[in-house]
């Protein structure tokens, strides 16, 4: 993911099955914190907001809980890689 450090979040939405509405996550959490920066997950996102003045890169990692097909629950986990690039 591509951010822009201007002090607001980026965010990943999560699907069981994209890009269906019906399948968006329900509920997740941060698994791996990001070294220079904030991530939270507010379903049905994951959000990453860098540190003030960060450039580089950072990671985090997630998992996302949602509907797939037939309405089977998934478990979503997902490793983010960010570069910040400075405003």
């Amino acid at each position: 993911m591509r951010v822009v450090n201007n002090g607001k979040a980026c965010g990943i939405r999560n699907f069981g099955l994209f890009p269906d509405p019906a399948s968006l996550a329900f509920a997740g959490d941060i698994t791996v914190a990001p070294k220079t920066g904030v991530a939270r997950f507010e379903a049905p996102r994951a959000l990453y907001t860098p540190s003030p003045g960060f450039a580089g890169e950072d990671s985090f990692e997630y998992r996302a809980n949602a509907k797939g097909p037939n309405d089977i629950p998934v478990l979503l986990k997902v490793r983010v890689k960010v570069i910040v690039t400075a405003e």
